[in-house]
């Protein structure tokens, strides 16, 4: 995969109309350089999702090749060299070294770089939302989107997050229109613990008067990246709270 070959596929993703320097073999490792960095720093992500894409497929048409794979890539180096697997690692080490919270995941993509005991709760709340909770999956889904969207879109992931135990809430309590109608339900209900349905009532209380998240404001957004990451945990535990709480109901 030559550098003329890169400058044109990073062109044509980004509908640019690549110069002759692009193809010239004298100017084209300095197009590179220009063409990446007068992308906004978050379509670097993208190049970088790109070219490992075209690494798969090289990598694939080198285990194809009638030729051993050392034979397929030029040169002395095996496919083990410069395949998918060294490009994600190499990627991975650069992010680290400069302390960037993002990482190339086995999948191709650029992720964020969340806490185990995140990811794990974040699988597992996907795989119970199912059936009549699907609608709740979708928003949590959507929660989780935003929280590793290029730019990072804090305020949607905690509106979204919200309204997957909004959704949950209304599961419970076909009448309830709000995640507040949900609270109000609770506490007339002899199921939950009080103290623990104002936990949820003030969940609910701050991202609806949280400039930016469910509600328009006057004032600009202060929303954190931190800020969602905690509303996702709560999120999630509150989900598998009310979920594993309903089935105590008479």
């Amino acid at each position: 995969m030559g550098i003329k070959y890169l400058n044109e596929i990073i062109s044509d993703h980004f509908r640019q109309e690549a110069t002759t320097d692009a193809w010239d073999s004298w100017g084209c490792n300095d197009y590179l350089e220009h063409l990446i960095r007068s992308v906004e720093w978050y379509h670097f992500y993208d190049i970088v999702e790109l070219i490992g894409q075209e690494v798969k497929k090289s990598e694939q048409r080198a285990s194809e090749s009638v030729f051993s794979p050392n034979e397929a890539i030029r040169g002395s180096a095996s496919v083990q060299d410069f395949g998918f697997n060294t490009y994600v690692e190499s990627i991975n080490a650069l992010f680290a070294d400069e302390n960037i919270g993002w990482r190339l995941g086995k999948n191709g993509v650029v992720e964020r770089e969340s806490p185990k005991e995140l990811s794990d709760r974040i699988e597992e709340i996907e795989e119970t939302l199912t059936d009549k909770f699907e609608p709740a999956r979708e928003h949590y889904r959507k929660a989780i989107r935003f929280a590793n969207a290029r730019p990072l879109d804090p305020e949607n992931s905690i509106k979204e997050v919200v309204s997957a135990v909004e959704s949950v809430g209304r599961i419970l309590y076909p009448k309830a229109n709000t995640l507040g109608d949900v609270v109000k339900q609770m506490r007339n209900d002899q199921l939950w613990p009080k103290q623990l349905v104002s936990v949820i009532e003030k969940f609910y209380g701050y991202a609806c008067s949280e400039p930016a998240v469910r509600h328009g404001g006057s004032a600009s957004s202060r929303v954190l990246l931190d800020d969602a990451e905690f509303c996702l945990h709560v999120g999630a535990a509150l989900i598998r709270y009310m979920k594993a709480y309903s089935v105590r109901r008479p």
